[in-house]
């Protein structure tokens, strides 16, 4: 799965590289120069993405607190932190104030917040001017008791949805990057006064790569695989599927080579000017 996501991720970013150059065909402009460009822009976009996604999963990972007793007591959505230490919460936990367990005149004036888990217990003493406040927070604290595992529960999902995201966007950035060394290569490899006209995501004996119409040949160019059709060697070229991406089948005098993972529509227009650059062949439609 994480092989075809990323498979997926980089033929999408050879459609961002492709994309001004079936714009700028009819203008006098780098076609290529326009690749790298729009493959810059979405790297950048990318980016921002991964970083929007990094927020995403700190912020599920670590909620803010729902209400606080200076440090003593801090009341988080699933669990409570205390100076004994941190506790998980659970329906059982309850919470309530009572008069100050310690004798003498000196602690009439006090009171006793007292916070009972299954296995621990805990007790944060205050003077009376904080009773309003502090009953509001055992109230909170009995509460968030009763809701934890549906908040844990929603808190685990938006974390692993936040961690999917954020490999989904490095998996984005990798393919920009990737692409953008295949457009170098194509740079280097296509001459000066060589004209590209076309440019689409393909795959060949499983590399996946970017399939190039030139103004007189054939180029498929990945990672590993590099080939070069002049037209005036190809025989024929078909279009054959559609449902799961078509396949362009290129008869030459050195056999037949399939790039496949192409865009139906797409094959069909490159397939139009491979043919036209046939010796002896006229592109229909």
């Amino acid at each position: 799965m994480e092989f075809m996501a990323a498979s997926e991720s980089k033929r999408e970013a050879i459609e961002v590289a492709a994309r001004p150059l079936r714009e700028l065909v009819r203008e006098e402009r780098d076609e290529i120069a326009a690749a790298q460009r729009a493959l810059r822009q979405a790297e950048r976009a990318h980016t921002r993405a991964i970083e929007l996604a990094q927020r995403q999963l700190r912020a599920a990972r670590t909620a803010e607190p729902l209400a606080a007793y200076g440090h003593e007591v801090v009341l988080y959505a699933d669990r409570l932190s205390t100076v004994g230490g941190t506790h998980e919460l659970t329906p059982e936990v309850s919470a309530w104030i009572e008069d100050s367990p310690v004798a003498g005149r000196l602690h009439r004036r006090e009171l006793t917040l007292t916070i009972v888990g299954p296995t621990w217990r805990g007790e944060v003493t205050f003077p009376r001017r904080d009773e309003r406040r502090m009953r509001g927070l055992a109230e909170e604290i009995e509460a968030a008791a009763g809701n934890a595992e549906t908040i844990r529960r929603a808190a685990r999902a938006e974390a692993e949805q936040a961690e999917r995201d954020l490999a989904g966007a490095w998996a984005d950035r990798r393919a920009v990057e990737e692409t953008r060394a295949l457009i170098h290569r194509l740079n280097e490899l296509v001459n000066e006064d060589e004209d590209v006209i076309d440019i689409a995501p393909g795959i060949s004996a499983g590399h996946d790569g970017v399939l190039v119409a030139t103004d007189w040949r054939l180029l498929f160019v990945s990672v590993r695989r590099t080939l070069s059709f002049p037209y005036a060697q190809v025989s024929s070229v078909d279009v054959k599927g559609k449902w799961f991406g078509a396949r362009l089948v290129v008869s030459t005098t050195d056999g037949n080579v399939v790039i496949a993972g192409i865009a139906a529509g797409h094959a069909a227009e490159i397939a139009e000017l491979v043919r036209s650059g046939i010796p002896g062949e006229t592109a229909t439609g």
